[in-house]
């Protein structure tokens, strides 16, 4: 309860020259929507008790007479319930929504995923009633994973993400052919100890510093990253891209058929993106692929933190600018799933 103010009211008006941010706008102003309704009732009552006019608390918040440090004070309270409802944890059922859109993301397919748009990618109140929109996309997405398929055995596919700011980006993975090209730059820069860099590499200074280079370049970057995990890689990526494109072409049927009621569109559409989320996650789980790397991944600089599985545990949703999280909300159900999966002895 909020109490009315019974100092007397001044018939001298009084004049502001700053809007002070607490109270800049009657219509935004934390104070008009959360206390106006209660101090207006408080008004009214006392207005019912007494015959002579009284400075109230709705006056001086109308009148801009309310102090700068009571206005300042409750806006700093309001700020602050809302920056703790922010961070309060996520509900399964949000984490796992991100975990879909990040899947159906990566590759073409999800119904309501647009990814050669610039914006608008993701539309869920998109229309699907039209027979054409449906059996057309179905189609499309089927040829850009054929066309995928083929870029993976080049340079690479393109794909979407969402960043830390929540804004959907483009990024592109490396294909086979982009592969075979940096295994010849790092083997070519282990070689010449140096003296030939990938563009954007620290060139060593000294002779121990071109011994380090050398293995580095010849035996992890060339020969392990390159070749053991990078060829396999881009071997999964095409046989996703396949699976993929078998998939849209499958669902045309439904779409054509059940599809022309409002419940079939539902039905069909939630049982194919799910397909591909699975089929997303199987790619992701497989050795050598991007799971496998994240759950793995070693950081000697984070100390007990810094060991394998702990690493990928104890990572943020975002920020890491590592490539194996940086085009993935890495929340908590992503990590217990993955983690859980990659250290399964078997699997499919």
């Amino acid at each position: 309860m909020i109490e009315a103010s019974k100092v007397g009211r001044s018939s001298k008006p009084i004049e502001f020259d700053v809007k002070f941010g607490a109270y800049s706008s009657r219509e935004t102003s934390p104070f008009r929507k959360i206390i106006y309704d209660e101090v207006e009732r408080c008004d009214r009552e006392l207005n019912k008790r007494q015959t002579y006019d009284y400075d109230t608390v709705t006056s001086r918040i109308e009148g801009g007479a309310l102090s700068l440090l009571e206005r300042n004070a409750f806006e700093t309270l309001v700020t602050n319930a809302e920056i703790k409802k922010k961070i309060q944890p996520m509900s399964l059922k949000d984490q796992f929504q991100k975990y879909k859109e990040d899947q159906l993301l990566s590759n073409p397919g999800g119904d309501h995923f647009n990814l050669d748009k610039k914006t608008h990618v993701i539309d869920y109140q998109g229309d699907q009633s039209q027979f054409a929109v449906r059996v057309g996309k179905d189609m499309k997405d089927a040829g850009k994973n054929i066309i995928n398929i083929f870029k993976d055995f080049g340079p690479g596919a393109p794909f979407k993400y969402i960043d830390k700011d929540g804004l959907v980006q483009e990024g592109k993975k490396v294909g086979l052919g982009g592969t075979l090209v940096s295994f010849f730059k790092d083997m070519a820069s282990g070689v010449t100890l140096g003296k030939y860099a990938p563009k954007g590499e620290k060139l060593p200074t000294n002779a121990l510093e071109s011994t380090k280079h050398f293995f580095k370049k010849i035996f992890v970057d060339a020969l392990f990253r390159d070749v053991v995990v990078g060829v396999p890689r881009s071997a999964i990526h095409i046989s996703e891209n396949a699976v993929l494109a078998c998939m849209n072409l499958a669902e045309v049927v439904p779409d054509a058929t059940i599809g022309n009621c409002k419940k079939g569109q539902e039905i069909t559409t939630e049982v194919f993106d799910d397909a591909q989320v699975l089929v997303d996650f199987v790619a992701d789980i497989v050795p050598m692929g991007e799971a496998g790397a994240r759950t793995m991944a070693v950081t000697f600089k984070k100390g007990l933190k810094g060991f394998p599985l702990i690493n990928n545990i104890t990572s943020p949703e975002h920020g890491t600018t590592d490539e194996k999280w940086r085009y993935v909300r890495n929340t908590p159900f992503r990590k217990t799933i993955e983690s859980v999966a990659t250290l399964i002895p078997i699997r499919i």
